[in-house]
């Protein structure tokens, strides 16, 4: 039982002395990425173009940043976007879905309707470097 207690002290000890040197900026806290690869503009472009924009699950461990990738470019390495899978201040149950013949989103939820470049949506910085694209999910901005 004594040690049971005094696990429970270390662990809690552990917890907040983390927390004090997160606060003090001597070390960085970060659960996830900052930064999602989503894979190759080539292969990616040519699904968004046969199937539409591309939706990303969050898997980090708050769930709270699924994501649409969007090609609107004329070539694979411009034009990408990538936004929020729902709209602000919305449940995580309403993803936004794609309409392809309407070429829009809609929030099954509210009814709202997203224009293709996610406009209105949270926006996240897009970066093409040798073929990769990524997200910089540090940057999120409303729009």
């Amino acid at each position: 039982m004594v040690a049971g207690v005094a696990g429970v002290v270390a662990g809690l000890a552990l917890v907040a002395g983390i927390a004090l040197l997160a606060r003090s900026g001597d070390i960085e806290a970060r659960l996830g990425d900052d930064v999602f690869v989503a894979g190759q503009v080539e292969r990616l472009s040519a699904a968004v173009r046969r199937d539409g924009p591309i939706a990303f699950p969050d898997a980090s461990p708050r769930r709270q940043r699924d994501l649409y990738v969007q090609h609107l470019g004329p070539r694979p390495e411009d034009g990408w976007l990538a936004f929020s899978a729902q709209a602000p201040g919305a449940e995580r149950r309403c993803l936004l879905q794609w309409l392809p013949v309407e070429e829009e989103f809609v929030d099954p939820c509210s009814g709202r309707r997203y224009p293709p470049d996610g406009e209105g949506l949270t926006q996240y910085p897009t970066v093409v470097e040798d073929g990769q694209l990524s997200v910089d999910l540090r940057q999120a901005r409303a729009s």
